[in-house]
């Protein structure tokens, strides 16, 4: 659920906002976990202005970084 909500955003979305738009209630050290744990993986930035889904799905994003040099 909070994945689904995340990936439709444009914007960061404070923790308040996210739980207004999930389907069901959470609690607010639920959510926090959910976070965090998405936070662990690289999904989501979390910054002053809220958390954000950021990983990218491109293909073509992902075989560009394939070739890159590693050091």
């Amino acid at each position: 659920m909070v994945e689904a909500v995340l990936r439709k955003q444009e914007r960061p979305l404070s923790l308040n906002r996210v739980k207004e738009l999930l389907p069901r209630k959470v609690m607010h050290p639920i959510l926090r976990d959910a976070i965090e744990h998405y936070k662990r993986l690289g999904c989501v930035a979390e910054g002053s202005k809220g958390v954000m889904w950021v990983l990218n799905e491109d293909l073509g994003f992902w075989k560009t970084i394939a070739r890159w040099e590693r050091r």
